[in-house]
């Protein structure tokens, strides 16, 4: 991907991330603490899977190269 690709799905994530939390902060009070603690949690909750989904990845990637030199 080019950088200009790279830029467009930077900008498609963050405009979807802010339209989720604005339809969650839209029930709640609309200030800008709560706009920001809503999006952390959104993004630290989001967060997780993709590094347990990074960890997992490479811990098999170790084990495939370790057993590739062994052989």
């Amino acid at each position: 991907m080019t950088r200009r690709d790279w830029w467009i799905a930077s900008l498609v994530i963050a405009i979807g991330l802010h339209c989720l939390v604005m339809s969650g902060i839209i029930s709640a009070s609309a200030d800008v603490p709560s706009y920001l603690q809503l999006l952390f949690q959104i993004c630290f909750w989001m967060g997780i899977p993709l590094l347990v989904g990074a960890m997992i990845y490479i811990i098999i990637s170790f084990i495939s190269k370790r057993k590739g030199r062994k052989t």
